[in-house]
């Protein structure tokens, strides 16, 4: 299922639960945006079983995490022992590598065991050197170092990562 048929999906069915979204958030525009949240992400881990009942649940389950911790979208509670510090290259900020680390965070327990498992099929997918410049580049090496750790030329490298991009377009396409 692609990104419109899940747009499509998630447009569908908040008609059928919008009713039970409001009962449980009231006036609250910030519980509103977790609820349609926990809906769109119930969608996209099921899109054609997902039935209202999973999609209620998900969306209770949300919001009491919400409320017991007091984190929310635009809210975020921060304390100084959850911060992560990463150093990279600003040119890196479009890999997706990334990208896919940092929307990745705050996701509850079971997705996050979900996307490690997708990750070590995806990393299983991929040939020796593209799986070792993932792995390079996860710990945080640049170009140089993981060219030099390798022993290949700067276009054998280059070449390599440019086919790892198309590689993760299509192993983990919606």
């Amino acid at each position: 299922m692609n990104i419109r048929e899940l747009q499509q999906s998630y447009e569908n069915r908040i008609k059928d639960v919008r009713g039970y979204i409001y009962k449980q958030t009231r006036d609250d525009e910030d519980l509103r945006q977790e609820a349609c949240m926990a809906m769109w992400r119930g969608l996209l881990k099921d899109p054609g079983g997902a039935t209202n009942g999973y999609l209620m649940n998900r969306i209770k389950w949300r919001l009491m995490d919400v409320w017991k911790n007091g984190t929310s979208v635009d809210k975020p509670n921060k304390k100084w022992e959850g911060i992560k510090i990463l150093r990279f290259d600003p040119a890196d900020i479009e890999n997706e590598i990334y990208a896919e680390y940092l929307a990745g965070n705050g996701l509850p327990l079971d997705e996050k065991v979900i996307a490690k498992i997708d990750s070590e099929r995806f990393l299983q997918f991929l040939d020796y050197n593209e799986r070792e410049i993932v792995k390079y580049k996860l710990k945080g090496l640049v170009d140089r170092d993981i060219i030099f750790e390798l022993g290949i030329t700067r276009e054998h490298y280059r070449r390599v990562k440019r086919g790892i991009r198309p590689k993760i377009k299509e192993f983990f396409a919606v």
